[in-house]
């Protein structure tokens, strides 16, 4: 209610049925308010209102990480995503490199996430087993890398986030095909120490390893 008050134009995307009925009937009055049955991740969200659009949610936990891709993938990307995210999560992905996952990476291509309040178990009703966290993301003009070469870059560090007690070197030489001394001497070519690991590195060392593969 409180969205709709103050929001000009809102489309909310609701999966449950019954959920989209009692919605419309306690938004019956509110003629700046559209709710649009169906998965948020199988909708075209930038399609729903015009651009500059902002995206705010309270969301099922488990949606986190291929949400947060979803809304940022979209060809005309949210001015501006808050989410209700589990804590743990939000402080991962606001985490200097050294703890990213690969929801974190995800993520920083395409912007750099603030933690913006903690919201503790206590808030909600019935209360869950963990504590929560407001995170902001303010998407940049483009992403890190060019848009044509993310589903690749995607595809090429996904590995290294699987086999994350391995060090680098290990998921390169099989991803390339290569020996461990020369995936090794590679990575020491761009400046990467071979004894790191996935979530160690900077988005700009991902960056060159990626292109440094590509390229040979």
């Amino acid at each position: 209610m409180e969205l709709a008050e103050r929001g000009r134009a809102l489309v909310g995307v609701e999966i449950d049925p019954a959920a989209v009925k009692a919605l419309a009937l306690s938004l019956r009055d509110r003629s700046n308010v559209r709710i649009v049955e169906g998965s948020i991740l199988r909708t075209a969200v930038d399609e729903l209102l015009p651009a500059p659009y902002r995206v705010i949610g309270n969301i099922p936990y488990n949606l986190t990480g291929a949400l947060f891709v979803h809304l940022l993938e979209q060809p005309t990307p949210p001015a501006r995503i808050d989410l209700v995210v589990q804590q743990e999560v939000a402080e991962r992905l606001v985490a200097p490199p050294g703890g990213w996952s690969m929801a974190t990476l995800g993520v920083r291509v395409y912007g750099t996430p603030e933690l913006v309040l903690r919201v503790p178990r206590t808030a909600f009703l019935p209360q869950p087993k963990v504590d929560s966290a407001l995170v902001r993301i303010i998407p940049d003009a483009e992403p890190a890398l060019p848009r044509s070469d993310l589903p690749s870059f995607f595809d090429f560090v996904t590995p290294f986030f699987q086999a994350r007690r391995k060090q680098l070197p290990f998921v390169l030489g099989r991803k390339l095909g290569i020996s461990g001394a020369e995936a090794r001497t590679r990575l020491r070519v761009i400046g990467i120490d071979p004894a790191r690991r996935a979530e160690t590195l900077t988005l700009e060392e991902w960056r060159r390893l990626f292109e440094n593969a590509r390229a040979n």
